[in-house]
């Protein structure tokens, strides 16, 4: 049972019968989390003598069946702690957890005869160890006769420590004891929390705490954070005036309280985590730190430049996307600086429900993971997609109006009735409509009047470049329905303005990516014109972040728009490969037209729609013919 199923119980036994909320105020969760977490225990106290009733207008209360069987599993979980870890991955955990937590040399001979290990797992265990410690830019340091320790920054040994040893997890500090030291810290973080008014998610307060106690259990082994003075100065003009002294008040609180001393340098490292994680819109009411610098501005307007030349999605003149995204980039800038982490908990749901913001938000952060040097966790980019959903829900208020012709030959009175009964259907999603004959149609400028769709009460023997849709004289309720889909979504006649089968690639071999991409281009050039140097301009798209999104799938694509028509080379691998994040087996090479980007938006909704639905990419798998590739890419663009 982990910590947080320990603290739940720990409340229940103590109190007869209790509420969510009053859980909730106890440990500082969110009571929709108590709720699901009670949930969670209850199903494993039915396997264990006792059961959780909810009584309704009343609380919850722990009832025990039978009272053998549940004293000994308590006494079970009570006795976890000491337990000799078993498997590698608690085995790795525990020699983490001790390296970090000592300073001091211990021979590899001691670790194996602690853990009853022999000389082969105990050395294959510490390769698993310096794999995560490297992430964290810590090293093992090897000394003939003292034996093994960590190497590297105190900054760098405490990020290890919240993430692979607390897990950021509030309940592995904050015991039910209301007299310990991680309980009076939560309070005191707390009480600065709503003095100052500042606003961060439930996660980021938690993510505080933790933070806050390690540099306790650090400072009481003298084990202390210490800047330079160079680091110091751009520390304070980093964080800010007011972070600093909201600081230096929580410092004196923990002195008060714990007996802990936080001196100059642990306090900028609790105002450095507190401006990494407070909201940007409680940031302005307690300091300067907000002021945009032209640095996070340029930054944001490279962003939006590069999901424009990349997808032609045209979000530059969007002056309130770009001040919310500035706002977000400066706590964000001290977080890539100092690997401070933010969790995401919605971070699964985000990728599902807001795939196509998703998409872009990987495209914009390419540019953070240039500047910065580093990697963008997913819990990051899942917040930039957020900002873009809005910007996209806001955008797609307003209906796309399109401008279609109505043939009928009929008389005028029935041809105006008729029109009237198209305004009165679809106005909202009409910007001009014309009444011609058939005759007409052949003179009519289509690409001028930039025309959508032709709708007719008759056979139409001719070839046009927009979809035809052959309706009665007079719309029934079925109709109308129908055709208010296609306007709302767009109908799937675009996708063939992208796909083509003789840019099919039903069975392709390759071992790594690399190979992969050098085939599809070398592939496409029997087909369309193509620069020299096209390749490299989709390798250098590569380099500069994720196009892996799970599901098998990755849709790579050059750096920036190329000249000519737009194109999509779909591809099924033999076998998947490993793309980088993901392994992918469908892959859908996609290139751009430079001006023609009327149904950019729709095309990416369908392709993000695809790659979302594990269905369709598995079908489109196991039937490898072009034809239904276009019908799983169809029922995505209904979904």
């Amino acid at each position: 049972m982990d910590a947080n199923m320990k603290q739940l119980l720990d409340i229940l036994k103590n109190n007869r019968i209790i509420t969510a909320s009053q859980i909730a105020s106890i440990i500082h969760l969110s009571e929709k989390t108590v709720r699901s977490r009670l949930k969670l225990l209850s199903d494993e106290l039915k396997q264990n003598g006792a059961e959780l009733i909810a009584r309704q207008g009343s609380g919850f209360e722990l009832k025990i069946i039978d009272e053998v069987v549940f004293q000994q599993w308590n006494q079970k979980i009570l006795s976890n702690d000491n337990i000799i870890p078993s498997t590698s991955t608690e085995r790795v955990q525990y020699i983490l957890a001790y390296l970090l937590e000592h300073s001091d040399y211990i021979k590899v001979e001691d670790l194996k005869q602690m853990l009853y290990v022999s000389r082969n797992t105990i050395t294959a265990d510490l390769k698993q160890v310096e794999y995560i410690l490297n992430l964290y830019y810590l090293k093992i340091e090897r000394r003939p006769n003292y034996g093994i320790r960590i190497e590297g920054s105190e900054l760098n040994r405490r990020l290890c420590i919240a993430n692979c040893i607390y897990k950021n997890n509030m309940s592995q500090v904050v015991m039910p004891k209301q007299k310990s030291d991680g309980h009076k810290i939560m309070l005191i973080v707390s009480e600065i929390v709503r003095k100052h008014r500042l606003k961060m998610s439930e996660s980021s307060f938690e993510n505080l705490i933790v933070h806050t106690f390690i540099a306790k259990n650090r400072i009481q082994k003298n084990l202390f954070m210490n800047y330079t003075e160079l680091v110091r100065q751009e520390l304070y003009g980093l964080v800010g005036e007011k972070a600093i002294t909201i600081a230096k008040e929580m410092s004196v609180a923990l002195y008060e309280q714990i007996g802990v001393h936080y001196d100059e340098d642990e306090t900028i490292y609790l105002a450095l985590h507190l401006s990494g994680k407070v909201n940007s819109d409680s940031q302005g009411r307690y300091g300067n730190n907000l002021v945009i610098s032209s640095k996070i501005d340029e930054l944001v307007l490279r962003m939006l430049d590069v999901v424009y030349e990349g997808m032609r999605l045209d979000f530059r003149d969007n002056l309130e996307l770009r001040m919310s995204l500035n706002q977000h980039l400066v706590p964000l800038d001290i977080r890539m600086r100092y690997d401070i982490p933010l969790r995401n908990p919605i971070i699964k749901q985000i990728k599902v429900e807001y795939a196509f913001a998703y998409t872009i938000a990987v495209n914009a952060c390419s540019v953070l993971i240039q500047h910065y040097g580093k990697e963008l966790l997913e819990d990051e980019i899942g917040y930039i997609a957020i900002l873009f959903a809005l910007a996209i829900e806001k955008k797609s208020k307003d209906p796309h109006k399109y401008n279609i012709v109505v043939v009928c030959v009929s008389g005028r009175g029935t041809s105006q009735l008729f029109m009237y009964k198209y305004k009165q259907a679809f106005g909202n999603y009409i910007n001009n409509i014309y009444e011609l004959t058939v005759f007409d149609l052949e003179s009519l400028d289509f690409k001028g009047l930039k025309i959508d769709y032709v709708f007719t009460t008759i056979p139409l023997n001719m070839t046009l470049p927009v979809p035809i849709y052959e309706v009665s004289l007079f719309l029934d309720n079925q109709e109308i329905s129908n055709y208010k889909k296609i306007f709302q979504n767009g109908d799937s006649s675009f996708i063939h303005r992208y796909f083509n089968k003789s840019l099919f690639i039903p069975n392709l071999k390759a071992e790594s990516k690399e190979e992969a991409l050098l085939k599809m281009c070398d592939f496409t050039k029997k087909y369309k014109k193509l620069p020299d140097n096209f390749y490299e301009l989709v390798k250098k798209r590569e380099d500069m972040g994720q196009t892996d999104f799970g599901n098998l799938i990755a849709i790579p694509h050059p750096y920036h728009v190329i000249e000519g028509e737009k194109f999509v080379v779909a591809a099924i691998l033999e076998k998947p490969i490993w793309w980088g994040h993901n392994d992918v087996q469908v892959i859908f090479l996609i290139s751009l037209d430079e001006e023609n980007t009327q149904d950019i938006e729709q095309f990416y909704r369908v392709i993000t729609n695809y790659f979302s639905s594990l269905d369709l990419v598995l079908e489109t798998i196991n039937n490898r013919k072009f034809s239904n590739l276009i019908v799983q890419l169809e029922e995505a663009n209904k979904r």
